[in-house]
């Protein structure tokens, strides 16, 4: 017998997705899952802050602000521990006040989603929601030498997040089951919810095969099919942390330029000046392009952009932000894999970027890569999200 909830439900088919806007990784994944969602006859509505909240906005989704939650940043690009504390003082009650916008966002929804975000699984539980919530992380370590007792503070005050998505009826990890998890350090499931969390894979709109062919991207971006390699600089990550990287390569991509072609997505910027023999853009509405024109892509180590150039097949010469623990044990892992170099930015400089442009071409770590884009399309995570939100929205 079929319960008249159950219809009630499958009527109403509205989801309220809350999303982390600290950089574009948790944005770009689920503009995805949103677009797909809408394909299917639900009705959405997205809220999110900060770098989120751009990328939702510029691409093309109607977007609710909330109140801005970050962490705290030095000079030189590097996490700094004592900032973040500072930065966060009035974190409860900004929580209490991102708590209150989802509660109000979120009314009339049969089904809540969050991207990392744990005020929105708090306004679902409490709203008596079904919360399906995507990570790509659960456990946040800090890598920090100096000032033990803040970083206990910290950690102490990371285990409760990791308490609050644990609330959550369904987690879905968005990244490569084992050996190829790329955030395994901070992927340590507890066993008590081992039953509720899956691994899907990375959730990428578009495959190599879904694109169009290489001759005529290579056309709409001006590259020579018969010149040299391409190396792609894809800027992502927090703004601050995108600019300072940016500002320290695009010289020494200048220098290099000569021996390669160089392409460089921005996230949204703007050069300081103009770079000779550097093809470079502000913003591209489709980065998976590039990556399919690219040989090689230098960038950040957020997992979301590691794992879609790896699932096209691409070695990286990751730079991670300095300090960012999950940055760093990303970087680890697919160094560990071969199938990327990590290259500090403490020691970026134009030697050291060129070795490592050359031992990437060079060595095996093509091969490797390929190992991440084989896995990647046997998987289907899109259709797993799909499917879990059907799952949930149906439940009883």
């Amino acid at each position: 017998k079929i319960s008249a909830s159950w219809w009630s439900r499958l009527r109403a088919r509205k989801v309220h997705v809350g999303v982390c806007g600290i950089g574009f990784g948790h944005a770009s994944r689920v503009v995805t899952v949103i677009s797909a969602l809408k394909d299917r006859g639900w009705e959405v509505s997205v809220s999110s802050y900060g770098d989120g909240f751009k990328y939702l906005e510029r691409s093309g989704i109607e977007v609710k602000p909330l109140p801005k939650v970050s962490y705290g940043i030095l000079p030189e690009a590097k996490v700094s521990i004592k900032m973040t504390i500072f930065r966060n003082l009035l974190l409860p009650i900004r929580l209490l006040e991102q708590i209150a916008c989802e509660a109000n966002y979120l009314e009339g929804s049969s089904l809540v989603i969050s991207d990392t975000r744990a005020s929105t699984i708090l306004a679902g539980k409490l709203s008596r929601k079904p919360v399906l919530t995507i990570l790509n992380q659960f456990n946040v370590r800090v890598e920090y030498p100096r000032y033990p007792k803040l970083i206990e503070l910290v950690e102490a005050m990371a285990q409760l997040v990791g308490d609050i998505w644990g609330l959550s009826d369904k987690i879905l990890v968005t990244d490569y089951p084992q050996p190829y998890t790329i955030s395994k350090q901070n992927l340590v499931i507890p066993k008590n919810l081992s039953s509720k969390v899956e691994f899907t894979g990375p959730i990428i709109s578009k495959f190599p095969q879904d694109l169009p062919p290489k001759e005529e991207l290579q056309r709409k971006y001006g590259l020579d099919p018969d010149g040299g390699p391409v190396i792609l600089y894809h800027a992502t990550g927090p703004s601050y942390e995108r600019r300072f990287l940016t500002e320290m390569i695009l010289p020494i991509l200048e220098r290099l330029a000569g021996e390669y072609q160089i392409v460089a997505t921005l996230g949204g910027g703007n050069p300081e000046r103009p770079f000779s023999g550097l093809k470079i853009y502000p913003w591209v509405d489709e980065p998976l392009e590039l990556i399919k024109l690219s040989d090689v892509v230098i960038c950040r180590s957020g997992q979301t952009t590691l794992a879609k150039s790896l699932a096209f097949g691409k070695p990286l010469i990751m730079i991670p932000i300095p300090a960012h623990s999950e940055q760093l044990g990303n970087a680890y892992s697919v160094a560990e894999n071969g199938a990327g170099l990590l290259l500090p930015q403490d020691e970026l400089c134009y030697e050291t970027l060129r070795n490592a442009v050359e031992e990437v071409l060079k060595g095996g770590f093509r091969t490797n890569a390929e190992k991440y884009s084989d896995l990647a399309v046997s998987l289907n995570p899109l259709e797993r999200v799909l499917s879990a939100a059907e799952e949930l929205a149906l439940k009883d």
